[in-house]
């Protein structure tokens, strides 16, 4: 098997106890059949502490105490990795994170995920970093994909390539990406579904040319606001906002209080303008916006395409990729107009780290919002 991993693993390093937003409080950790054996072979009182702390009795779930891991010590370090620990102790994901890992069968991708802080910053500093290279390391993989078509793998790959050679070309604005993008895919992705046009998925470009969108044009004008203001609206008050959001995700909270206070008042006309006229403001003041939001962009879409290999359905993938950019340009709005300036370092990365935490790591919350992006839109 070919292992590829992100040019951002070569910059990244554990902020450990200087992180703002320690992984080990509020996370849901799994702990498989493995490990638990492990904990298992340990004797007197040490294991029974430790097994005492998975919820059931055998794998399952860590037992968060007032929301945070039991094994969590003073300074933000995990008992386990302590003065070296034993490390045959530590579930997966804690091994790991923020590392992602996709077994595709033939084919390996490590990518990295921006909800940790220390990921986010990494992203920050390298935003076109985030091309897979081959790689000798060896990770074990989170998700394992049910499915052995490695022709449509191929096809699959391809179209997430051609997307990602558009995203970088400077002179598509991510407004025109968007919706060309949604189309190709919807065009080919329809195609693809019926073994009688299989092979006419082939035909279909990635085009900017509005004639060539079909039914699947969104405006001939193209926006940053691709989805319905009121949609978004639904989607982070309905959705992604919860009451104790104010403890597990406090930065996202406030955030969200901003939003509604800038955004409320807006129609749908007056929104899509005003969001527009405003990311030109801060593309101006500060160009690198505009780089972080289109590598967010591809980084978003290169992380999701895969997960459409056992669903045969990459337009949700492409769909779901505008979203959460959509979501990252209203936020840093959000602050660009609350500040009267442009977001430092640190609020980008804390941004960016909590909205990912927000709303990707949720597997429910992300059904619920495709779920309401096909009734509405």
């Amino acid at each position: 098997m070919k292992t590829f991993i992100t040019q951002l693993e070569s910059y990244y390093k554990c902020l450990m106890t200087d992180c703002p937003a320690n992984c080990c409080r509020y996370w849901k950790i799994e702990v498989s059949n493995d490990i638990y054996q492990n904990y298992t072979k340990l004797t007197g009182l040490h294991g029974i502490i430790i097994r005492s702390c998975i919820k059931g009795h055998g794998p399952g779930i860590i037992r968060r105490v007032f929301g945070r891991c039991p094994f969590l010590i003073e300074g933000g370090l995990c008992r386990f990795q302590q003065d070296n620990g034993d490390i045959a102790l530590l579930p997966l994901v804690c091994k790991q994170y923020p590392f992602h890992v996709m077994d595709l069968g033939y084919r390996q991708e490590i990518t990295i995920l921006l909800s940790c802080p220390a990921a986010a910053a990494t992203f920050d500093d390298h935003p076109y970093d985030i091309n897979l290279v081959p790689t000798e390391k060896k990770y074990q993989p989170y998700y394992t994909a049910n499915n052995d078509d490695k022709e449509f793998l191929s096809e699959l790959l391809l179209q997430r390539d051609i997307a990602l050679s558009a995203i970088c070309e400077p002179s598509h604005s991510l407004p025109s990406l968007f919706q060309a993008i949604y189309a190709c895919a919807g065009r080919s992705n329809s195609l693809y579904l019926s073994n009688s046009t299989r092979v006419k998925a082939r035909d279909i470009h990635l085009s900017f040319d509005p004639d060539d969108w079909g039914s699947y044009i969104v405006s001939k004008e193209p926006s940053n606001a691709f989805y319905p203001i009121e949609l978004v609206d639904r989607i982070i008050l309905d959705l992604v906002y919860y009451t104790s959001m104010s403890l597990r995700n406090p930065h996202l909270f406030v955030l969200i209080q901003k939003y509604k206070k800038l955004f409320g008042r807006l129609d749908q006309h007056s929104a899509k303008k005003w969001l527009d006229d405003r990311l030109e403001e801060l593309y101006k003041a500060d160009p690198s916006f505009e780089d972080r939001h289109r590598c967010y962009f591809a980084h978003t879409l290169q992380q999701l395409y895969p997960y459409a290999y056992e669903s045969y359905f990459w337009q949700r993938q492409a769909m779901l990729a505008i979203l959460y950019t959509e979501l990252l340009e209203i936020f840093d709005i959000t602050e660009f107009i609350s500040y009267n300036r442009v977001p430092d370092k640190k609020e980008r990365v804390l941004t960016l780290s909590a909205l990912e935490r927000g709303t990707r790591h949720n597997p429910a919350l992300t059904e619920n919002i495709f779920n309401l992006i096909r009734k509405e839109f």
